[in-house]
């Protein structure tokens, strides 16, 4: 068993999303600087050095994941002291993004984790281009980007939640009878609760 995930691709990730999405989040719980140290962390992707936490402020790690200067900016989001989240945005052509949240290591909080993502995502629900939820990270695999994004149809195995354009899901052969529930502007497969709780 691997790692599981939780990843959101959203378009307008411009001006002042991260920041709206830490507000939000931190809303929840879930806090940008460690409750015992008060730092806020990003994580180093190379080439010099890989997984380094490295202390930012948050405006310096809000600025990096809104610009598009590097292909990726990796941080810490902290549950207390030693419970930490690993989010990872990417960001892909025209103003779209995938953020990437990790879900292993949270035992019973995980469920409170995806709760307070979705909160988030419902925020900007018509931005959603899709998601993808998977508890543990089974379908680590997939071409995630591949499938949300392009409608490409190598789906191996379903996630515990899957949402995507109606026009990405009249592309994928899997889904045309996984019986998907319509959540204006995405079609919801498996577990909706996920996102409407």
């Amino acid at each position: 068993m691997t790692d599981g995930f939780f990843f959101w691709y959203r378009q307008a990730w411009g001006q002042g999303a991260p920041a709206s999405l830490f507000h939000s989040l931190e809303r929840s719980g879930i806090r940008l600087a460690n409750p015992a140290t008060g730092r806020v962390t990003a994580i180093t992707n190379g080439p010099d050095s890989w997984g380094d936490q490295v202390p930012v402020s948050p405006q310096q790690l809000a600025q990096a994941a809104e610009l598009a200067t590097d292909p990726e900016v990796n941080f810490q989001m902290w549950l207390d002291a030693q419970t930490d989240v690993f989010v990872r945005v990417r960001r892909l052509d025209g103003s779209a993004a995938a953020i990437e949240f990790g879900l292993d290591g949270l035992g019973a909080a995980q469920e409170s984790v995806i709760r307070a993502i979705a909160q988030a995502i419902r925020q900007t629900w018509n931005d959603c281009l899709g998601l993808v939820v998977d508890r543990s990270g089974d379908t680590e695999e997939t071409d995630w980007d591949a499938v949300v994004l392009q409608g490409e149809p190598d789906i191996v195995r379903m996630p515990d939640t899957l949402a995507v354009r109606p026009e990405t899901a009249a592309r994928i052969a899997q889904l045309a009878g996984a019986g998907g529930r319509s959540v204006p502007p995405l079609v919801v497969y498996g577990n909706a609760t996920d996102l409407l709780a």
